[in-house]
């Protein structure tokens, strides 16, 4: 009896974990993977300008001032971020954007920024949005957030603040803003991309073998996940592809990846450099993965990013 209890036992315990799998790849994955997918990080926040840094911050942070400007449709609030150029020329050389990545804030690309100012840049900062000060509920991979861009290129320009040429560089999800940018609008002439992505869909794919089995979550699975969140952002999944945005550019690419890209493998950035190899160059640094290729970028990297932006 003592044995056919376990076995009993035994029995429901497999039988419970069918229905927890069963669950989760009926019920769970189809209901919180599409909204995972665009969720952003400030849904339903209400941005209080109050919170934005005041004077001794932003001289800390060697920043020359902040602008708060408003974007849309969707309407949203985007917090801007500027950085003079630290040399001592009359005027910037250009104007860099500088675009962090999904889930991040523009506090995160100091770095770069200040090495772009060094290099005599006027550097613009934002909080893409749903991000760090920036309203809006949605991520749309590119798709409105390059259109926030255009209209932020608009805002500068009526302010004075757009010294041409126009570069933009952007980081994993900020790379492929970048690239949607330009596809947009012709007065950004150079982007510099680092472990960026060639679509939506692609990045979901990606994403999703990473942490799921295939068996749970099916190819199908995705493509019915991919459509529900642009049904839930209302927008067209398919329009966030950096590959398309690269044949569309007449802008000089700069891609960088590492080689040992687990999240966003060096793949994307290969075949972005095979659509459009007569403008585009691409950089493959051994060693570097997602999260440590930023570093390469301002060391060993520096001196090529510098001369790409300068080219005329």
């Amino acid at each position: 009896m003592a044995g056919n209890s376990r076995w009993l036992r035994f029995g429901l315990t497999l039988f419970g974990l069918g229905v927890l799998l069963a669950v989760a790849h009926f019920v769970v994955v189809p209901l919180w993977l599409p909204t995972a997918i665009v969720y952003a990080p400030n849904f339903g926040k209400k941005m209080d300008p109050r919170d934005d840094a005041n004077s001794a911050q932003l001289s800390f942070l060697g920043l020359t001032r902040q602008l708060r400007i408003a974007v849309g449709p969707p309407a949203a609030s985007i917090s801007v971020w500027i950085m003079e150029p630290t040399t001592t020329a009359e005027r910037p050389q250009g104007t860099v954007f500088v675009f962090h990545g999904i889930r991040d804030k523009k506090n995160s690309m100091l770095g770069t920024g200040r090495m772009l100012a060094n290099a005599g840049y006027r550097v613009v900062l934002p909080d893409l949005r749903g991000h760090g000060q920036s309203s809006g509920d949605w991520l749309t991979y590119g798709v409105v957030e390059s259109q926030d861009m255009v209209e932020i290129l608009n805002e500068l320009a009526s302010q004075g603040l757009l010294t041409h040429p126009v570069a933009a560089f952007g980081c994993s999800y900020g790379g492929a803003i970048a690239l949607q940018l330009a596809a947009r609008d012709a007065r950004v002439k150079r982007i510099v991309t680092v472990a960026t992505f060639t679509s939506l869909h692609e990045a979901v794919r990606c994403s999703a073998r990473q942490f799921v089995p295939g068996w749970a979550i099916t190819e199908s699975m995705i493509e019915k996940a991919v459509f529900k969140a642009g049904q839930l952002a209302n927008f067209t999944p398919s329009e966030a592809s950096s590959l398309t945005a690269i044949t569309r550019t007449k802008a000089k690419v700069l891609l960088i990846h590492g080689k040992q890209d687990k999240k966003l493998p060096p793949s994307f950035s290969q075949a972005l450099h095979e659509a459009a190899p007569d403008h585009s160059e691409l950089i493959l640094v051994e060693g570097a993965d997602h999260d440590s290729i930023m570093r390469e970028t301002t060391a060993g990297l520096k001196d090529r990013i510098l001369s790409w932006l300068a080219c005329k």
